[in-house]
């Protein structure tokens, strides 16, 4: 189980540094060619976080974090597609603004679910 959480800790970070720049860029206003490429890294993310909380489950962490990063992990999707049709015009900056806090509590829940998952034993 330690190999496969420290892939899936790593896979993560990756994914959210790309999300990041690509996100920064097209906030603003630029590399609009690579929304769809965001999104793909964005659902990448999410797919992580949840196999990082069934880790978690199965590593019997306390099951708190697993089951919030499971809640957080079903957010950022439907933030993410919703952002697009959400508060139009001058005020849209505050859903980017969540969008982004969602993305940077991705990969706190990611590192601190980790943590705990390999403080664990490995099983036999």
């Amino acid at each position: 189980m330690h190999p496969f959480t420290r892939a899936l800790l790593w896979i993560l970070r990756i994914a959210f540094l790309a999300a990041l720049a690509l996100g920064l860029a097209l906030w603003t206003g630029h590399g609009y060619q690579y929304l769809k490429f965001h999104m793909w890294i964005g659902f990448a993310m999410t797919f992580d976080l949840l196999l990082l909380a069934v880790a978690g489950f199965l590593a019997r962490v306390p099951p708190v974090l697993p089951l919030i990063t499971v809640l957080w992990a079903a957010a950022m999707p439907f933030v993410g597609i919703w952002q697009m049709r959400a508060v139009p015009g001058s005020n849209h900056w505050i859903v980017q603004v969540l969008h982004l806090i969602l993305g940077l509590g991705a990969i706190g829940l990611g590192e601190a679910l980790s943590k705990r998952v390999l403080r664990r034993p490995p099983a036999p």
